[in-house]
């Protein structure tokens, strides 16, 4: 678990999901993070503090990135990945 993940607390955040991911549907991320106390939002807001990336699948010649993610980098809101969501989530468990 890095430094950043240790810091977030999920029941203190509001998490919006961009990407494909692996280990659960969209839909089932999303009730993880309600069950830990956390919120959940659809779109890019004021009240989001941390974006989950997922898979980007994108042609061989575009870049990879989301306009989520682009959203999410210009407001400085902490962005992890799926496998850090997961830590997250188990220390919820």
């Amino acid at each position: 678990m890095n430094q950043l993940t240790r810091a977030i607390r999920i029941e203190e955040q509001c998490v919006l999901f961009t990407g494909r991911l692996n280990t659960f549907t969209r839909k089932a991320a999303q009730q993880l993070v309600i069950d830990a106390g956390g919120k959940v939002l659809n779109y890019c807001s004021q009240a989001v503090t941390l974006l989950v990336v997922g898979v980007i699948d994108k042609g061989l010649f575009e870049e990879l990135t989301t306009r989520k993610l682009v959203w999410a980098q210009s407001k400085s809101i902490a962005i992890i990945g799926e496998a850090e969501f997961i830590q997250l989530i188990k220390r919820n468990i």
